[in-house]
């Protein structure tokens, strides 16, 4: 395992939302979190680890995003990468990731940052966060010790925009395809992913993107 000090996972993904208990109880519906009210919002739970966190933050008339928060940091901070893509850093275990335990149901499985500033976004996220970069189609890969944090690629199918793209894990996928407009949501497109196979991107009740992968064997498929 690499040092505490190398930002090597996720701690958790960050949601801020307008509505956070609409919004978290969407993605409870959808992925079973267990959703407990905080000081700033909800936290959501799978089992022991959380998963993720849906804040009061949000700007009304703002599409809300999905933010990382990448844990085994030597100290906490708020970062902001080009194309105003926000991230956060934290200290301690990472809970999500290479050395985490497999991914369970409603857990991250993978993080995907959608940039048209490729090299930019390369040397502001590997020099923050002290990762390697390795090239290669159709993006590149950020690794620690050749194991892969996450990923990066062009805007990718009909996910408009750019940042992260969190991908969480679902049982059957196509059962989520017929949940999420049942509860809400929208599904924005169906396709397949060079290495975590078939795959679904959902906006929420928010409009805020993420994406489903049946059944991921470990992070990053």
């Amino acid at each position: 395992m690499p040092p505490h000090s190398t930002v090597c996972g996720l701690r958790r993904a960050e949601l801020r939302s307008a509505d956070p208990a609409e919004t978290a109880l969407f993605y409870r519906r959808l992925l079973d979190w267990t959703v407990l009210r905080s000081e700033h919002g909800f936290e959501c739970w799978v089992g022991e680890r959380r998963c993720a966190t849906v804040r009061a933050d949000g700007s009304p008339g703002e599409t809300p995003r999905w933010r990382p928060v990448f844990a085994g940091a030597s100290e906490t901070a708020e970062l902001t990468g080009p194309e105003d893509t926000p991230a956060s850093m934290v200290t301690g275990r990472a809970q999500h990731g290479p050395w985490a335990p497999r991914p369970r149901r409603g857990e991250p499985c993978w993080i995907e940052l959608h940039t048209s500033e490729e090299r930019s976004a390369d040397e502001f996220w590997s020099g923050s966060l002290f990762w390697s970069v390795r090239q290669g189609p159709p993006g590149a890969l950020y690794t620690v010790r050749d194991s892969a944090i996450a990923g990066r690629t062009a805007q990718r199918g009909s996910v408009a925009g750019t940042g992260w793209l969190c991908y969480f894990t679902v049982d059957e996928l196509d059962r989520a395809a017929e949940r999420v407009p049942e509860i809400g949501g929208s599904v924005l497109e169906q396709g397949h992913h060079d290495t975590l196979g078939r795959t679904l991107v959902v906006a929420d009740v928010d409009g805020a993107v993420s994406a489903l992968v049946e059944g991921a064997g470990g992070w990053g498929g």
